[in-house]
């Protein structure tokens, strides 16, 4: 199979860190998101990252490619069993991957992407705007969500993924919050980003990270 896109993007994260729960192995093809090539529109028609191959299947969404592999490749489960907390599970992902990637990526975007991009200088009246009207109602949402212990349902899931991901990507802006306000959400994103299957992604976008700004 093959997954692609960058290791930056918390949609490909998502993606292979699923790759690596249920214990598949994948070729990363590095795209760029918004790559216009006509080649990967044939896979991936709105130019998004990741797009994904198995076989004959070509599909793109990070959603709609966890879901195949849980199907596909059931032995290690990363949604719960349950209906009732399977339609939680989506729901928090949905959270995690629009109003958290919406709330907390303009950090890294504005403080580090841009610039490499030749867009300017950050628009740090964005952001500050970000933190006193977005930020405090959704580390409020997250911290009523997150458990005192373990993942959300269990073992570790998409959701899991999913809801810690935007708060890496804003890290690597400097995003930060007190942990005094939050102790729940600061005890659970440490031990997602400590989780076996999290620790290489993670240092591998170290490794990308100090190539592109040193």
């Amino acid at each position: 199979m093959k997954v692609h896109g960058v290791v930056l993007s918390p949609f490909v994260r998502k993606v292979l860190a699923v790759c690596s729960l249920k214990g598949l192995e994948y070729e990363l093809d590095p795209v760029m998101p918004g790559s216009t090539s006509p080649e990967y529109l044939q896979i991936s028609p709105l130019g998004k990252v990741p797009a994904f191959e198995d076989g004959d299947l070509r599909i793109s969404d990070s959603s709609v490619i966890c879901e195949y592999l849980e199907e596909k490749y059931p032995g290690v489960a990363v949604l719960p069993s349950s209906p009732e907390d399977r339609a939680r599970s989506r729901w928090l992902e949905e959270y995690g991957d629009s109003k958290l990637v919406e709330t907390l990526s303009p950090f890294f975007f504005e403080r580090k992407v841009k610039k490499l991009l030749g867009q300017g200088e950050p628009d740090e009246a964005r952001l500050q705007r970000l933190a006193e009207e977005e930020v405090p109602q959704c580390m409020a949402y997250v911290e009523s969500q997150v458990p005192d212990s373990g993942f959300l349902f269990g073992d570790i899931g998409t959701a899991d993924i999913a809801l810690a991901g935007p708060f890496i990507n804003g890290g690597y802006g400097g995003y930060e919050f007190d942990p005094a306000v939050y102790p729940k959400t600061a005890t659970y994103l440490d031990r997602v980003k400590n989780h076996p299957a999290v620790v290489p992604l993670l240092a591998a976008e170290q490794n990308v990270l100090a190539k592109m700004f040193g």
